[in-house]
Formats: structure tokens, C-alpha cells, sequence
């Protein structure tokens, strides 16, 4: 998907420090905020969630960014919120005072996207919305982001298997609510797909297989797996009834396939 407007004239993780630079960490340890959530940073930037996942590693790899799990307002679960860290601010701050000099022009003449730009104006917003003159255009229609589709579906198929026996277990939920983190996927969205799929069943071991190698596709986006991510994964294929050993050579020869 090609970038909206000039936003493709600096890279996704600057877009990612930048936009973070303006949605600071609170003060409350409880409370984040949507702009920092995996669903608000994708639409900032002008990528697709999907694509995310590796690009917030990659930053959290180089210790610019850090993550925490907090309310959200409006949301009725815990979200991942990501913040800068010292470091990362460090880094932020001189790419943002570079696009703040750059100059371009409005309806009411030339001016800089420092002098447009402000509290209710982000930075990355203004570069979203300028033509290939550099002109700002507050009406340009943004590109329609990737649908999340996917993810829904994959969160689909593992509630099916947990729900196989008529209830969800506490560890069974505990697993469910670490996937949903991991996929990104909304509080509504994991609220209307619970509710569709409560009553229903899914038992075919090729299909709980299928599962697990899709929950681990999405955990090798970035060429590797974290303990975490072999945590999750371990406790997905339990609850899916999948031998751990089994389980574990499937995942190294898909591994083997992919690398």
C-alpha cells in the first residue's frame, strides 16, 4: 500500500517515534490512550495493523520504545500501549524539528509544517494530506487501510476450540486474552466475535493444527520467536489439544520451511 500523501518521504519506525513523541506516556500508571494502541499508531502512520507488529519489535529491540498493558478508554479490556523511551525521545525530537522546518504551502500562502502543525494538527497528519507539490490539502482523501479480517478469523478459529467443551477455563482465557494482544484486535471486536461464536464447535485435529500454525505466522512475522510468543504458543496448542511434542516438531519444520 502505497503512503498517504508525503508521509512516505521518512521511514514507518520514524513515523512511529514521531507520532509517539506527541501521544507522551500518562503520569497515571493505569491509563493510556488510543493514539498509542497498535490499532491507533497504524492508522497515524499509514500502514496496516498487520505490518506493525514487526516494526514495534524492531524499536523495542533497539530500546527506543517500551510497552506496557493499560485501560483505554471506551475499551472493556486491558490494551498494549506503547510509549518512547529516554532514548527514544532522544531520537524523535531532531526528526521532528527537521519536518517542523519544512516548508510548504496553504490556501493562505507559504508558511512551514512547524507553523501549521500543532496541538490539534499532528505533524505526521500534515505530511498525510501534502501533494506531490508540497501542498497542503486538508480534503485529501486518505487511503483506505488492509481490512483486519485475518486476524479476526484466526481469533475465530482458537475461541471455536476453547469453547469445544461449553466454557472457557481461567488458563484458557488467560491464552485467549494474550492472543487478542498479540493480533491487535479491538475490545469490540473480540466482544462481537465471542458472542457469535460462544455456541458453537470445532473439533477436527487438522483444523486445531491449522490454527497453530497460523497464531505461529503471525508470531515469525519478524524471523524470530521471543519467549513470550513460545509461551502463548504453548498454552494455544494445550488448549487446542495438541500433543506438545507433536506441537513442537510441527513448529520447527514450519520453521525450516520459512526461513
Amino acid at each position: 500500500m502505497a503512503a498517504q500523501g508525503r508521509l512516505g518521504d521518512i521511514t514507518v519506525e520514524q513515523r512511529v517515534l514521531i507520532h509517539l513523541f506527541e501521544n507522551p506516556k500518562n503520569r497515571s500508571q493505569w491509563e493510556g490512550s488510543k493514539e498509542q494502541t497498535q490499532a491507533g499508531i497504524s492508522v497515524a502512520i499509514g500502514i496496516a495493523r498487520k505490518h506493525l507488529p514487526r516494526t514495534l519489535k524492531s524499536l523495542m529491540a533497539q530500546e527506543l520504545i517500551e510497552v506496557e498493558t493499560r485501560h483505554v478508554a471506551g475499551a472493556k479490556q486491558r490494551c498494549r500501549i506503547y510509549f518512547l523511551t529516554i532514548r527514544g525521545k532522544s531520537a524523535a525530537e531532531p526528526m521532528r524539528k527537521n519536518i517542523s522546518m519544512r516548508e510548504i504551502t496553504t490556501e493562505q500562502g507559504p508558511t512551514t509544517i512547524g507553523a501549521l502543525a500543532g496541538h490539534t494538527i499532528p505533524y505526521l497528519q500534515v505530511l498525510s494530506h501534502l501533494d506531490s507539490s508540497n501542498h497542503y490539502d486538508p480534503t485529501m482523501h486518505d487511503s483506505v487501510l488492509e481490512d483486519e479480517v485475518p486476524s479476526v478469523e484466526l481469533y475465530r478459529k482458537v475461541l471455536h476450540r476453547a469453547w469445544n467443551d461449553g466454557q472457557i477455563t481461567e488458563d484458557e482465557r488467560g491464552m485467549l486474552d494474550d492472543i487478542t494482544l498479540h493480533l491487535g484486535l479491538e475490545p469490540d471486536v473480540v466482544e462481537q466475535v465471542e458472542s457469535e461464536v460462544s455456541g458453537e464447535r470445532v473439533d477436527s485435529r487438522e483444523q486445531q493444527m491449522g490454527t497453530f500454525l497460523e497464531v505461529l505466522e503471525v508470531a515469525w512475522q519478524d524471523g524470530f520467536i521471543s519467549d513470550d510468543e513460545q509461551a502463548m504458543l504453548d498454552s494455544l496448542a494445550r488448549n487446542l489439544g495438541i500433543d506438545q511434542e507433536y506441537a513442537a516438531k510441527a513448529q520447527s519444520e514450519w520453521i525450516a520451511n520459512h526461513s
